[in-house]
């Protein structure tokens, strides 16, 4: 008698479950399909109102996100052209008279680090704002 009623108690306990889970499932999609969740504008609407004519990214239109991704792209660029300037630095020839020996080379190592990301900053190549277009799709 002790058995049937605690599986009386049991089912009742699913079926209280599965009723409390389907009722939050119902609400979860009601808030999913609200118009406050959804944006109105597509995915490309929103990328082209935070460009220019030209099409490059307006930083300044960017949330706070959107701007770290941006510096991330611009950063990767950075190191793009340092990999050319490298590679540019490494057809010259070094002369032993006027070498400056390892502080050269440490020294010079920094100016082009700087040199890439002043490219990257001021260069309208595209790389960072491809880059974003591309990677924007995840944030």
């Amino acid at each position: 008698m002790i058995s049937s009623f605690d599986n009386l108690n049991q089912m009742k306990l699913s079926q209280d479950l599965q009723l409390n889970n389907m009722n939050n499932m119902k609400k979860i999609q009601q808030k999913l399909e609200s118009p406050s969740h959804h944006s109105t504008l597509s995915f490309d609407q929103q990328l082209k109102s935070k460009s220019d004519r030209m099409g490059h990214i307006q930083r300044h239109k960017l949330n706070k996100r959107e701007k770290k991704l941006y510096d991330t792209c611009m950063e990767m660029e950075s190191l793009l052209w340092k990999q050319v300037l490298n590679a540019m630095r490494k057809t010259v020839d070094k002369y032993k008279l006027i070498d400056g020996g390892r502080g050269e080379e440490i020294f010079s190592d920094f100016l082009y680090d700087e040199y890439s990301k002043m490219m990257s900053a001021q260069s309208k190549t595209g790389i960072t704002d491809t880059l974003y277009k591309q990677l924007s799709h995840f944030v």
